[in-house]
């Protein structure tokens, strides 16, 4: 009942985005702009040429500009959360908005990625399709009254269910969506809902557009046979992504502080970014004419059409020349800066799109060097190997979520004979890129989630005894201890009460609240003593701090003591309610401002 409507909705979703762009792209790049490119999921090649024209070539920067503007306006006035690759939006959702995202999301992020796409930008298309998926995820849960962690599942879902789609991945799609929210952890419970959502939404979309993968692979593939001897090869290309996909978030993310920092008006900054993503599309088209100009090309918009071509063998023929491998490098390069600024200035398309053509066309780049290195041991055919396994090397480092693109290079693929080369060459790319990830929003663990504080706090209550946070939370202090000298320690130490006693006799205890509470000028005149309370209530050292927390709620008690089980006479040490809260007390809270 949750996950499919979400599943239904983020298909048809993806398929009406599709024909939106498709549409917008026809229309602005090929019909005023005169390009001619390349379509992916097919190999017939008559629909794998690309071509463009002077002067009308001169006009992209133009559009490229006016798109900005449009999704300037829509950022300034309607929404901000559709600024840049989205993914970071939702993610902030799930962790720090109980999973809500505003109605008019899904649909303002459409409207403003069919504008930054279809007049050109660099970006990809699977970034805004899960944040629509995920934004009628929170929309649905809200509708039928669920609870803030049913919303956040609905909401997880939702993103793996758009992936799932357009991708033609259901599986990875689902897995992807528990695992994009973290950077070395998952959410258990999305995977069940978003499974259902993502198989949903994949048979909605893939009804109208086709049951097949989202790359045709060439027929040689089907044949594939994996050989141990390749796996060094492999092991390099990972090695390869993974340094490339450390620059390519740095200069990500360079381009986004930039335009966040700077001065220009929210509403400027898509149409600035995108006027400097113009520049480097003429520079490169001018500079680097060969192959028709595959280079400048390839920047522009989603460029599946191109990994497609690179993916047949239509780049050259397959004969890998200094100067096609040169060129192939040159289009990363030029695809990775135009991205940067025109995402990191708030255009609105995704990352992953982008990473999917680096990948490739490193993939190619690499696969077509070992061919000509060693044909025996890589011949023309395998080439297509290395670049499907470079388009998801390249994102499954930067994205910290190599299972779920593992499992989406079989289904891209459709063969499981891949599957060790991928295998080696994510989590290599994985590792190289060590803590750097491309999404900001993304948290270490779930411990780390303001979603699950209120559990993790919880279970580690029921667990921990009190007699362990009383260790912690106080000290024993003598009675003469002037307050300055016992304010220092407690702060130094970290304790939230101090023990009074005096030659074993127990006297009372001193919050650290009381303490900061005596003005400066009176703490070297007064003592410890003068401040000590007495203790009414009293637990068991062996209870759980979770109901030690309920008693002292009960008793209306900031400050307990706690005794030892044997001999209740004796103070082990002293607990507040706000420390345990939050054990054990930081003395950061209190020596931090």
């Amino acid at each position: 009942m949750i996950a499919v409507p979400i599943g239904v909705v983020a298909g048809l979703g993806a398929a009406l985005f599709y024909y939106l762009l498709a549409d917008a792209t026809n229309y602005f790049l090929g019909f005023i702009a005169g390009l001619t490119l390349p379509t992916e999921g097919t190999s017939n090649l008559a629909q794998l040429t690309w071509s463009s024209s002077f002067p009308r070539v001169l006009l992209v920067p133009a559009l490229l500009v006016l798109g900005g503007l449009a999704v300037g306006l829509l950022i300034w006035k309607a929404a901000p959360e559709v600024a840049g690759h989205g993914t970071d939006a939702t993610i902030r959702a799930f962790h720090h908005a109980a999973g809500k995202v505003r109605a008019r999301v899904p649909l303002l992020k459409t409207l403003a990625s069919v504008i930054t796409l279809g007049t050109g930008g660099s970006g990809g298309r699977e970034g805004p399709t899960s944040q629509i998926g995920g934004g009628f995820g929170s929309l649905w849960a809200d509708l039928v009254h669920l609870s803030d962690r049913d919303r956040r599942i609905a909401l997880a879902a939702g993103m793996g269910a758009g992936i799932g789609a357009i991708f033609r991945a259901p599986l990875g799609g689902a897995v992807y969506g528990a695992e994009i929210l973290y950077t070395g952890d998952f959410e258990p419970e999305v995977f069940v809902p978003g499974i259902i959502a993502s198989v949903v939404a994949y048979s909605v979309y893939s009804s109208i557009f086709g049951f097949h993968t989202l790359f045709a692979t060439p027929a040689s593939l089907a044949v594939y046979a994996f050989s141990p001897a390749r796996l060094p090869l492999y092991a390099v290309l990972g090695v390869v992504c993974g340094a490339v996909g450390l620059l390519f978030t740095w200069m990500y993310h360079w381009s986004d502080r930039w335009f966040k920092l700077g001065r220009l008006h929210p509403a400027l900054r898509p149409a600035v970014g995108a006027g400097v993503a113009g520049g480097i599309f003429l520079a490169a088209w001018f500079l680097l004419p060969q192959q028709s100009h595959f280079a400048s090309l390839s920047s522009l918009s989603v460029g599946y059409g191109f990994v497609q071509a690179a993916m047949l063998g239509q780049l050259a023929s397959g004969n890998f020349t200094v100067t096609i491998v040169s060129l192939l490098l040159a289009a990363v390069a030029v695809r990775m800066v135009m991205t940067s600024f025109v995402i990191g200035s708030g255009g609105s398309a995704g990352l992953f799109g982008t990473s999917v053509v680096v990948g490739a066309l490193l993939g190619t780049a690499i696969g077509g060097t070992f061919h000509v290195l060693f044909p025996g041991l890589v011949p023309l055919s395998v080439v297509a190997v290395f670049s499907i396994v470079g388009m998801m090397s390249f994102f499954g480092g930067i994205s910290k979520a190599p299972l779920g693109v593992l499992i989406m290079v079989v289904e891209m693929a459709g063969s499981y004979t891949i599957l060790p080369a991928a295998m080696l060459a994510i989590f290599i790319a994985y590792v190289v890129t060590g803590r750097t990830h491309i999404y900001d929003e993304q948290l270490p663990s779930r411990i780390q989630s303001p979603a699950h504080r209120k559990e993790y706090r919880t279970y580690f209550l029921s667990e921990l005894p009190v007699g362990e946070v009383a260790r912690h939370n106080s000290e024993p202090v003598p009675p003469d201890m002037t307050v300055r000298e016992a304010l220092d320690l407690a702060v130094l130490h970290g304790h939230a009460a101090l023990s009074v006693e005096a030659e074993g006799r127990w006297l009372g205890g001193v919050r650290l609240k009381d303490l900061l509470e005596v003005p400066a000028e009176a703490r070297e005149k007064l003592r410890v003593a003068d401040l000590a309370r007495p203790v009414e209530v009293r637990l068991p050292s062996r209870l759980s701090a979770l109901d030690a927390l309920r008693q002292m709620e009960q008793a209306q008690s900031h400050l307990a003591a706690v005794v030892l089980e044997e001999d209740p006479t004796q103070v082990l040490g002293l607990v507040t309610r706000r420390g345990l809260r939050t054990p054990p007390l930081d003395i950061a809270e209190f020596s931090g401002g």
